[in-house]
């Protein structure tokens, strides 16, 4: 099988190569940036002609994003849908046969603590961040196409992390050694995470997966953020000094230091309200759909992951 795999030189992407490298697959890669990978084609998805980037793939793994905490929503707009949008119409042209869309279960936050979802748990009407309104369009988006000539697929992974992740973990080092970790209500929140090679997986049996469906991706193993937090504090070597923040008064701190980031054009402020969303409150997945479809188990757990991540 040929693939193309997106975003390949993000923490998913370059796990994912390796899945398929390892299962036989050829494998071209591309990313917005120069990057040592198999068959490696730079492209601009918003602007460049995507033809000869599709051209001759069987399967089209889809995992570039702007995934960031910070953005502005025309960044978002562009990277999550119109690039999604342009990807799908020329895998299509190119006689691809599958197209894989790497989503996520920030679709699923409301404000309120949601556990164990599975994936026809009803969704918020407005979505509480740009990045979870643009992806949850992109997913509909690619769901949609869907059909006989090009099956279209998409998994929801939980907190990728693991090697290469530019997001998670090096966040909580940073707010770490700053000296005082905010854990909004008091750190209770549970999360459960997905290490990379897990969602890689996952990915990878989603391209032979029933057409049109959708399918929660986790580790299966479930951790109050402040644990995570402690944690992650003694394997850096910091001091674990938390500061505890109500929800609704972190949101209004978050909302304030965005806006003043602006005014200044400063970078990424120290809380955002995408983390405040994704941390002060549960959010865990129903994993049993992507067992039972695609055979998922997971493999890696907390104590391996991390210790990739802290080597």
């Amino acid at each position: 099988m040929r693939a193309l795999v997106t975003g390949a030189s993000g923490c998913l992407g370059r796990a994912l190569v390796d899945e398929l490298a390892a299962e036989g697959w050829q494998v071209r890669t591309t990313a917005r940036a120069p990057a040592a990978l198999p068959d490696f084609r730079p492209a601009d998805l918003v602007h460049d002609d995507l033809g000869p980037l599709v051209e001759g793939m069987d399967v089209v793994f889809h995992c570039a994003a702007l995934s960031s905490a910070w953005g502005s929503p025309a960044a978002f707009e562009a990277a999550n849908v119109a690039a999604t949008r342009r990807l799908l119409h020329a895998a299509r042209a190119a006689g691809a046969t599958r197209f894989v869309f790497a989503s996520t279960p920030s679709l699923y936050a409301d404000g309120t603590d949601r556990l164990n979802l599975r994936e026809d748990a009803p969704l918020p009407p407005r979505a509480l961040t740009p990045y979870a309104d643009t992806k949850r369009r992109a997913e509909a988006m690619v769901l949609a196409a869907d059909g006989p000539a090009m099956r279209c697929t998409a998994i929801r992974p939980r907190a990728i992390y693991g090697a290469h992740d530019r997001a998670l973990l090096p966040r909580l080092r940073a707010a770490l050694a700053r000296g005082r970790m905010p854990l909004i209500g008091g750190g209770h929140a549970l999360v459960d995470l997905t290490h990379r090679r897990d969602a890689a997986s996952a990915m990878r049996m989603a391209a032979r997966g029933p057409g049109g469906g959708v399918w929660n991706v986790a580790s299966g193993e479930t951790f109050a953020f402040r644990d995570l937090a402690r944690e992650a504090a003694r394997r850096a070597g910091l001091d674990f000094r938390p500061v505890h923040l109500p929800y609704r008064a972190a949101l209004a701190l978050a909302g304030a230091l965005e806006a003043a980031a602006r005014l200044r054009g400063a970078s990424e402020p120290p809380l955002t309200r995408q983390a405040v969303v994704s941390l002060g409150r549960s959010l865990t997945l129903d994993i049993s759909a992507a067992e039972r479809d695609l055979g998922y188990r997971p493999r890696v757990g907390l104590e391996e992951g991390l210790a990739e991540c802290f080597a």
